[in-house]
């Protein structure tokens, strides 16, 4: 494989910090998928207790926070299960309560790449596999509105180049030693999936992995 013209450009960090992170809310919207009035999105709403879990961020739960908490995790998501159906709003309607989001980030030297169009666990794992098995040339390129990640392994290292497409702005171009972040997307994949499959069993139905395309059949017995 030929270097891209813009690997030249990049800035080469000792390393990059993986995980893949729950997303947590202070409160549920029960209201409808449209609403007419701004205010109904503060009206229309119950408070949700966080899972009892220290967390670096009180919007973000990391696997490697969660590991050996997944307990906690699993009522949080009960709550919102209970809501839920005390609201008649199915699952489907209200299934970013359930989003995921993988970010890779250097807080040393303020850089981070985030994946906002995956939610999914299955949408993060088909990145991390390819990354994983791509110690050569081009693992990814993806485009969606407002975002365009390039990723490339070349030389014992992996380039990123961030930009935002609409714009035509550029985040961040930066190169890594791709062992060291392939060694750790291996470790968060493994606690993703563990984590994932208790609360599964926990909770009755998966809604973490997929999309929600029909109304899961919960359990919701004491935890």
């Amino acid at each position: 494989m030929s270097m891209q013209s813009w690997f030249a450009e990049a800035k080469e960090l000792p390393s990059l910090q993986v995980d893949i992170f729950f997303q947590i809310h202070e409160r549920f919207f029960y209201g409808p998928d449209r609403i007419s009035d701004i205010s109904d999105f503060e009206r229309l709403t119950e408070e949700l207790t966080p899972p009892g879990i220290r967390s670096a961020m009180s919007s973000l739960v990391s696997t490697s926070e969660a590991f050996g908490h997944e307990r906690e995790l699993a009522l949080y998501y009960q709550q919102i299960i209970r809501m839920a159906r005390k609201h008649g709003r199915p699952i489907t309607s209200v299934h970013n309560n359930f989003w995921l989001r993988l970010r890779f980030w250097n807080g040393e030297h303020e850089t981070h790449i985030s994946f906002p169009w995956y939610d999914s666990l299955r949408e993060i794992d088909s990145f991390l596999e390819t990354l994983v098995l791509t110690d050569s040339g081009l693992v990814h390129h993806d485009i969606e509105q407002g975002w365009e990640l390039e990723t490339y392994a070349f030389c014992g290292l992996l380039y990123f180049m961030g930009r935002d497409p609409d714009a035509g702005t550029t985040h961040c171009v930066i190169a890594v030693p791709r062992d060291d972040v392939v060694a750790q997307v291996k470790e968060v994949r493994w606690r993703a999936n563990a984590i994932i499959e208790y609360l599964s069993k926990a909770l009755g139905a998966d809604v973490w992995t997929d999309h929600v395309r029909t109304e899961p059949a919960f359990k919701l017995e004491p935890l």
